[in-house]
């Protein structure tokens, strides 16, 4: 069991309590033990997985320096939410202006009292976290830490315009790809590959759920879909699709072929995947 002493008289030392050490499921690690870092022990980061809806493609940046692939991410800046850190590193390493992708995340975060159905809709919270530790003397850190990652889904229209220059004085090595699913995940390493994977699953699950939607609308006809215009029920209980909040602009297959064509095995897994997470 570990222990963190505190230099404060009197106090005891923090200890931590044993986790689990089984996975937590198919897309996430073993728990970590419970613990308390003080504001020089940590950092908070944001990244984004950056999906071009109209390919099904994903933006992967290659830094021709270092010689390696990586998701666009970075150190949130005093007074800066974690939103806006993801959209900014996500320009800034990338060179495209990204918006945030609506999808249907699943979450624990409560609904807001003014809207209590807000969490069984499309969402843009963030989808995954990530924790990487740092070593003393690294940088201009004399003590150890932990820097957190928090991954957001994020989106960018068919013509969208690469600028370059965008990055910083030692980011300018570093050039955008868009690539597929697969090219993507064979280039990327360690804990990105996890992130990519389950953005990508809840991407596609959320393909699944629209596709359900259109089929059951033309199946009932325009009537007796106007009934059910305000909340249109799916496969799973637990998601609710919105006419209002529609992602048939987001979703659009290219050449008018099906989203389902493309990608109906991850369809599958990511429903399969969905049916074993309970939010009650």
């Amino acid at each position: 069991m570990a222990s963190f002493t505190s230099s404060a008289r009197g106090s005891r030392p923090l200890r931590a309590v044993a986790p689990c050490r089984q996975p937590m499921s198919m897309h996430s690690s073993a728990q970590v033990p419970d613990s308390g870092w003080s504001s020089q022990n940590f950092m908070l980061g944001a990244g984004m997985v950056i999906i071009q809806p109209s390919t099904h493609k994903i933006v992967v940046i290659y830094d021709t320096a270092r010689k390696y692939w990586f998701l666009p991410r970075g150190r949130k800046d005093v007074g800066e939410s974690l939103e806006t850190t993801a959209l900014r590193e996500a320009y800034e390493e990338s060179g495209y202006k990204a918006t945030f992708l609506p999808l249907f995340t699943p979450v624990h975060a409560p609904s807001p009292p003014s809207d209590p159905g807000a969490r069984r809709r499309l969402n843009t919270e963030s989808l995954y976290t990530t924790i990487t530790h740092w070593a003393a003397g690294r940088g201009n850190r004399s003590v150890p830490g932990e820097y957190m990652t928090f991954w957001y889904a994020g989106q960018i229209p068919p013509d969208a315009v690469h600028e370059t220059g965008t990055g910083m004085p030692d980011e300018q090595t570093y050039t955008s790809h868009i690539l597929t699913y697969e090219e993507a995940m064979n280039r990327l390493w360690g804990l990105e590959r996890h992130v990519l994977d389950y953005v990508w699953t809840i991407y596609v699950y959320t393909l699944g759920i629209y596709e359900e939607v259109q089929a059951d609308e033309a199946a009932n006809g325009d009537g007796e879909a106007d009934e059910a215009e305000d909340e249109t029920a799916v496969s799973d209980p637990d998601l609710v699709f919105r006419e209002n909040e529609s992602i048939s602009t987001v979703v659009s297959a290219p050449n008018g072929t099906s989203p389902r064509t493309i990608v109906d095995s991850r369809v599958t897994e990511a429903k399969s995947d969905r049916h074993r997470r309970s939010l009650n």
